[in-house]
């Protein structure tokens, strides 16, 4: 498992916080993703990935209401099998 802790505003969006994951782990933003935040999936549709019905760009993460070590999921890469 690998984990980094970063901080980011409240005002900042789905998309924001996506290219925050990307720099904080040194990746290149080349695989399909999603959040999946209360059962939802967010993120940024591309060519074909997953179409999300909310756009990533205006999805701000204060719109969550989120508590105290409350937690949500970021898959990348959907080609890496789980050993």
């Amino acid at each position: 498992m690998i984990w980094r802790r970063i901080l980011v505003s409240s005002d900042s969006t789905i998309e924001d916080l996506h290219y925050t994951v990307q720099l904080a782990m040194g990746w290149s933003d080349i695989h399909l993703h999603h959040f999946i935040i209360y059962g939802k999936q967010y993120g940024i549709t591309q060519p074909g990935g997953t179409v999300f019905s909310d756009c990533a760009s205006e999805v701000k993460l204060a719109s969550f209401g989120w508590r105290i070590k409350e937690k949500f999921l970021y898959e990348y890469d959907f080609s890496m099998a789980l050993l």
